[in-house]
């Protein structure tokens, strides 16, 4: 009888914790997280971002111009959050939404990985714990409604040297970038994105994301968004 009664509880917790997590449309990512020394590091936050509009979130990280009014207004947002369980062997992390006072309104599993080069490793650890958005099943049902319109964020474009191609050759957990010498110029780490990459360039992390047929590595410079377009080939 007990036991029962105590999946009845964890099935009824569990309906009324996602069914809130459908009360918001919009998450606001940090450009930075707490665990971490920069800004997008190994293109974190850039990817937090691309996986919650993947399963429906209106999401934009924290440096992007979104008009605010009143505080009130804040309360239809939820706050992203990237949550590390330190180990000396085992990276682990998981991903919370919270609402403006700092309860979890959703988190994921923790995913975890064991390789020691930390942007392989952070990456994995945080495929892992994405998949928990697939038993999410969410969908916005309208009940935090707020008109926002979203201001262009500041951007830098750097156009393309089209005597320039660099070349994607394949590595274990992604792909090495050289130019015609050749010398390595980067490394590419795959994602839950398709023709979504974390960008390694030097002390530089960010991402390599294809856009209308054309690749561009973009990172941000404090509150500025860069985006060098290359000539890519795979």
């Amino acid at each position: 009888m007990k036991s029962k009664i105590l999946l009845l509880f964890i099935l009824t917790s569990s309906y009324a914790f996602s069914q809130s997590v459908n009360d918001y449309q919009y998450v606001i990512v940090p450009v930075k997280y707490d665990f971490l020394s920069k800004e997008d590091q190994y293109g974190l936050n850039t990817l937090t971002k691309l996986l919650l509009q993947k399963y429906g979130f209106k999401a934009y990280l924290s440096n992007e111009e979104i008009p605010l009014n009143t505080y009130n207004q804040k309360c239809n947002f939820l706050y992203a959050d990237f949550i590390q369980d330190k180990s000396m062997f085992v990276t682990k992390v998981k991903l919370a939404l919270k609402d403006c006072k700092g309860k979890v309104v959703f988190e994921t599993q923790f995913g975890s990985s064991r390789e020691k080069e930390f942007a392989v490793a952070y990456n994995q650890a945080f495929r892992e714990s994405g998949k928990s958005f697939d038993k999410l099943n969410y969908k916005y049902n309208g009940k935090n409604n707020s008109s926002i319109s979203q201001e262009p964020s500041k951007t830098i474009v750097s156009e393309i040297n089209s005597e320039t191609f660099y070349f994607a050759q394949p590595t274990a957990n992604g792909f090495q970038v050289v130019d015609n010498e050749p010398k390595v110029i980067m490394k590419l780490y795959t994602t839950t994105q398709k023709n979504v990459f974390i960008g390694l360039k030097g002390n530089t992390n960010g991402v390599v994301i294809s856009k209308n047929g054309k690749w561009f590595f973009e990172y941000y410079d404090g509150d500025m968004l860069i985006s060098e377009s290359i000539n890519l080939r795979f």
